[in-house]
């Protein structure tokens, strides 16, 4: 049987041994019932894990247990909204796949660096699972991270900046990197909607300086200045019809055919997967693959194919295959110039 989780809290200082999912959850549980307000790098420091398991441990209280957490801007840390009583904690399949799929997603936006498996919280996850299930995470989170179109790199405190805002109804001036001047621009603007298109968000404002709404790519906001002023909507803004308006979502260019070969080592990822809705795929019979999608974009696509080094190579288009080159071409000059 799974053993109950203790409610009692633990030391102040970092436990001697390895400490599991219900003596984490234990304590962060206490620290939000005596009003201190944790964050993710306080259970980072209390028991010494990686960002990644702090993520998935308020993750697991919130959504998992449905415990009212939210975070308090003011105070910095996470409180409960309303009363709550720790349950037994039990881990299923699905929960534990739920977890890693959230780790993933939160690697991926705040650009953490990945880091090894933690080892001891596994050891009580998967003793505490219904089922006897063996799993290799490795192997899985390789799984989890083969994707044809890498997540752009978001600041997430930047993001729940944007939110906070939006909500608030405030006007900001935001630290904007600008691709076509190649420089940081201070953007007056009032926030209105945040929206995700190809894979990118996007936070829709309008904009002081140019009087008209606009879309600001949100990997490009490097900070969020608050104004303390509060600005009154627009009662005839329409988010469909700023859509249709647009020139972010009025350029629609025609898909791009991609095709490219694997070699045996790297064909077998991914064999383990669909990569794209409109793949296809020829078997080799040396073991490697070649195949062939069609995508929206092909910056995602270089920097996913580069990250397969010598496993993989772009057939078509040329294009694609020349910026390839020509990027291996340039790592190549960087580091044979010493």
């Amino acid at each position: 049987m799974p053993k109950k989780a203790t409610q009692s809290s633990p030391p102040s200082s970092p436990p001697s041994g390895p400490a599991g999912l219900a003596d984490r959850i234990a304590w962060l549980d206490s620290q939000v019932r005596d009003d201190k307000y944790p964050t993710y790098a306080d259970i980072c420091k209390q028991f010494e894990v990686s960002a990644n398991s702090a993520y998935r441990d308020v993750d697991y209280l919130k959504y998992i247990l449905r415990a009212p957490l939210q975070f308090d801007y003011e105070k910095g840390g996470y409180h409960y909204a309303s009363r709550f009583k720790l349950p037994e904690i039990r881990l299923t399949e699905g929960e534990l796949a739920a977890l890693l799929v959230v780790g993933q997603l939160r690697r991926a936006y705040s650009g953490a660096q990945f880091e090894d498996v933690l080892a001891s919280a596994m050891n009580l996850l998967t003793k505490q699972l219904d089922n006897h299930v063996n799993i290799d995470l490795d192997s899985l989170d390789q799984v989890l991270q083969v994707d044809i179109d890498p997540f752009p790199q978001i600041d997430l405190p930047v993001f729940q900046e944007l939110m906070l805002a939006i909500r608030n109804r405030e006007s900001i001036v935001i630290k904007y990197f600008s691709g076509q001047k190649a420089v940081v621009v201070d953007k007056p603007c009032d926030p209105y909607h945040l929206l995700n298109f190809k894979d990118n968000w996007y936070l829709v404002a309008f904009c002081h300086e140019k009087q008209a709404y606009r879309d600001f790519l949100c990997s490009r906001v490097l900070a969020v200045e608050h104004t303390n002023v509060t600005f009154i909507p627009d009662p005839d803004f329409s988010l469909e019809q700023h859509k249709k308006d647009s020139e972010l979502f009025a350029a629609e260019s025609p898909p791009i055919e991609i095709v490219a070969e694997f070699d045996k080592y790297a064909a077998h990822w991914i064999r383990l997967r669909r990569l794209h809705s409109s793949q296809k795929v020829i078997e080799r019979s040396d073991g490697s693959l070649e195949v062939s999608f069609q995508v929206l974009s092909m910056e995602n696509i270089m920097r996913w194919i580069l990250s397969f080094g010598e496993h993989a190579r772009i057939l078509a288009p040329l294009e694609l295959q020349e910026r390839v080159r020509r990027a291996v071409s340039r790592m190549n000059y960087l580091y044979n110039r010493f």
